[in-house]
């Protein structure tokens, strides 16, 4: 079967991520408030906010003030869930909630039009749901390490996606097959397929 898909078997260990597989080199420029309360004091627009490593077990409801946010890291936290409320940052270009506990993805995350890049990586996930079709400017999205065994099927929508990772998830050839047809144009980053369900 032809196809232009590239797919990309990697048995490297777990513990080593994708090498800026997310191309966010337009924000490293750009410094960043690292600290959640002189980011609440700034009465400026707020662009670009990393909280890495705070403890967080939740999302303050501060940063769903902050509309002019277009970068938003909270990775290598315990959140354990993604409010509904994300849905206000309507100028996020990127957002990164890897190395968390979240188990649900809620419907209103497909609500950032200006999405390009949604880094879920290593949480507790199974499932996405539909409607990301709605992130109209996604162009990478990685699932590594989560349990998020297929895509929602409207995915092939998204005609601005470029990049898929989903190393370190578990799929049997026959899924990793219905995602090469899905997505013919889109670089899919998988481990080798499993004998899942025997």
């Amino acid at each position: 079967m032809k196809n232009v898909l590239t797919i990309f078997f990697l048995f490297f260990s777990v513990n080593i991520f994708a090498q800026n597989i997310y191309s966010d080199s337009a924000y490293k420029r750009i410094a960043p408030y690292v600290n959640l309360s002189e980011a609440i004091a700034d009465s400026g627009g707020i662009t670009k906010l990393i909280l890495k490593k705070k403890k967080l077990v939740t999302i303050p409801e501060a940063i769903f003030k902050m509309t002019e946010l277009e970068y938003l890291d909270l990775s290598k936290n315990k959140i354990d869930s993604i409010p509904k409320e994300i849905a206000k940052l309507k100028n996020l270009r990127v957002l990164i909630i890897s190395k968390n506990k979240v188990k649900k993805i809620p419907v209103e995350l497909y609500g950032l039009k200006n999405l390009k890049i949604l880094d879920l990586s290593s949480n507790d996930i199974s499932k996405l749901p539909q409607g990301i079709k709605g992130l109209l400017k996604l162009e990478e999205l990685n699932l590594w390490n989560t349990s998020v065994d297929n895509l929602p099927l409207d995915i092939d929508k998204v005609s601005t996606l470029k990049v898929v990772d989903m190393r370190g998830v578990l799929l049997s050839f026959e899924i990793q097959e219905q995602l090469l047809e899905a997505l013919p144009n889109v670089k899919l980053y998988l481990s080798p397929p499993c004998n899942c369900g025997f």
